[in-house]
Parts: C-alpha cells; sequence; structure tokens
C-alpha cells in the first residue's frame, strides 16, 4: 500500500502505510478462536434493572410515613376535629404503598436474580396493612368520643 505516484506528501504516505500495517495485525487478531466446552454462565447485568427495585422502595418509605402519620394523628394531636381528616387524608397514601409493596414483590420474583429488594417490599406492606389497622382504630375512638 504506498502512495508513490499519487503526489502525496512522505509524512501522509508512512501514515497511511502504518495504518495499513495495523489493519493487517487487527485482521489476524480477530481470527476465529477454538470453541471451549465449559458451559456459558449469564451473571447479574446491573445495567438491565436497577439493583433495589424502585416499587419496593416507594412502598418501604410510605410504610414508615403512614404509621408515623398514624400514630401522629391519634397521640400527638392535640385538635380532636382534625383527626378524621388527617385519618382519611392518610388512606389513599397508605392503598398506594400497598399496590407498590404488592406489585413489587411480583417483580422482584419475576426478575431473581438481578433485583433486590423483598425486605423493603414487605416492610412497606406491613406498615401500610398496620396504618389501615391504625385507620380503623382511630375511628372506632372517634365513635365512642362522639357517642359519649
Amino acid at each position: 500500500m504506498t502512495l508513490e505516484g499519487s503526489g502525496a506528501r512522505p509524512e501522509l504516505q508512512a501514515a497511511c502505510l502504518l495504518t495499513g500495517l495495523q489493519a493487517g495485525k487487527n485482521a489476524r487478531a480477530m481470527q476465529e478462536r477454538e470453541s471451549s466446552d465449559a458451559p456459558f454462565v449469564e451473571g447479574p447485568n446491573p445495567r438491565l434493572f436497577p439493583r433495589i427495585n424502585q416499587l419496593a422502595k416507594i412502598s418501604f418509605f410510605i410504610g414508615i410515613g403512614v404509621i408515623i402519620g398514624g400514630i401522629y394523628t391519634i397521640f400527638g394531636n392535640g385538635d380532636v376535629n382534625m383527626v378524621p381528616l388527617l385519618l382519611i387524608a392518610l388512606l389513599p397514601t397508605s392503598v398506594v404503598g400497598a399496590f407498590c409493596g404488592h406489585f413489587a414483590c411480583k417483580q422482584i420474583r419475576a426478575r431473581n436474580p438481578h433485583q433486590k429488594g423483598k425486605t423493603m417490599a414487605v416492610f412497606g406492606l406491613v406498615g401500610c396493612y398496620v396504618y389501615l389497622g391504625v385507620f380503623f382504630f382511630g375511628f372506632w375512638l372517634l365513635s365512642q368520643y362522639y357517642i359519649a
């Protein structure tokens, strides 16, 4: 591969010759290799899915939040007239957290070697269901308060 008759500068001729030699070296390196009898084992791909399931994180933090909110609403709030409003406001949040927890468990089961976070999802589920108990207990307490 020479460019002597083309009228190109000598340094360009040397660069093209060097590039041609490198291309030949790479072509020999890319030749087919012998196949191995070892089985191909696919490891977890960190770019395929996030390491910890996002719905599990959402369920976890909602579970913590609704329990703290429910305890504050019933025992820490001094205004009795605000308790039903706060209890009702936290109810849809708890339902969303339980929804996220159930779907996170389903996704983690489907993507078993790639994703983690089952404990976070279960903790979020427990927190949301405990809040539902607090919700009904709070309304029972309010019914006793208004009857008396």
